[in-house]
């Protein structure tokens, strides 16, 4: 690659990050919302979040670094909804036996409220506020005089992660390995999506087939929790555990193989080949990216920044 020098792509993925950070600031449930959308939401734009903070590894370091374990202090403290919120859904796909099912069902809702009363007292006005202050941090980095090769290797960082991860988890790997590999691909995705003006076409085609392999994961990690979540519960019987774990097994395999197939088209370059060409990209791009200054002071809160009222006029706190 060529020296870096001074690029537009920087602030632009710096702009993109402090996005991300105020838009979860202002995600957490309301009261009268549907609380597992919201979470669910919430989670997703922590993710991209997290995907951005690693971009800046290396160009900013240990502020990236901060960021990057504040956002995942973050979405610890969310908590498992999403997964007990798409357990029943799942769980329907597979028809198991009523007696089955029905068990399952009572155990995953009971598990829910545990989760509810374990996250009433969260502190939704401090982490809106936490989230805020980083989105201010992160608008301070001096990225200004900076090149995109920093960007560029990390973004092959990614891939590199994932293709490594891919060829030794597909196509039957153990669900660890293949979640590993997904959170690689999610990465993958937030960071080209923030490179899309350099050719959107190839970018977003591109994208689409990432987050269908995303998806493909996705699916068979919903049936791992199912499957751990179900080998946990005293109120099946062992035959009822099995009777599941063969359910689960035959549902996973065609995700498998559907996973190995896109991964396989998606990550055939060598690392080295992939940031040459990612690189031809953002170096002679389609359109330039938006032109974005650090602010000189840190803003006042605008009102849309400001954290979820509680009607009630307590302390607001998640499902």
């Amino acid at each position: 690659m060529t020296a870096s020098r001074k690029s537009g792509w920087p602030p632009h993925c710096r702009a993109a990050l402090a996005r991300a950070l105020r838009l979860a600031s202002r995600q957490f449930p309301r009261a009268g919302e549907d609380e597992a959308t919201r979470i669910h939401d919430l989670r997703k734009t922590l993710k991209g979040a997290a995907a951005l903070a690693r971009l800046f590894a290396d160009l900013v370091g240990a502020p990236a670094e901060a960021t990057l374990a504040a956002i995942n202090a973050a979405r610890r403290k969310v908590g498992r909804a999403r997964d007990l919120d798409i357990l029943p859904g799942v769980l329907a796909a597979l028809d198991p036996p009523p007696e089955t099912r029905d068990a399952l069902i009572a155990a995953i809702a009971e598990q829910r409220e545990a989760e509810r009363r374990a996250h009433h007292d969260l502190d939704v006005g401090g982490l809106a506020a936490e989230l805020r202050a980083l989105a201010d941090s992160v608008e301070a980095w001096d990225v200004e005089v900076a090149g995109a090769t920093p960007l560029i290797a990390a973004v092959r960082g990614a891939y590199r992660s994932a293709r490594r991860r891919g060829a030794a988890a597909l196509p039957s790997g153990p669900p660890r390995e293949l979640h590993g590999l997904r959170v690689r691909v999610v990465d993958l995705v937030y960071q080209l999506g923030v490179f899309e003006p350099a050719w959107p076409a190839m970018m977003r085609a591109t994208m689409r087939e990432l987050q269908r392999l995303r998806t493909a994961l996705g699916d068979h990690n919903d049936l791992s929790v199912l499957a751990e979540f179900a080998a946990a519960r005293p109120e099946l019987t062992p035959e009822q555990k099995v009777a599941v774990a063969v359910l689960i097994a035959k549902r996973r395999r065609p995700l498998a193989r559907r996973a190995a197939q896109l991964y396989a088209r998606l990550f055939a370059e060598r690392p080295s080949a992939f940031e040459r060409r990612l690189a031809a990209y953002i170096e002679n791009p389609r359109r330039k990216p938006p032109a974005h200054r650090a602010p000189r002071a840190p803003r006042a809160v605008a009102a849309a920044d400001a954290p979820p009222a509680d009607p009630g006029g307590g302390t607001a706190h998640i499902p």
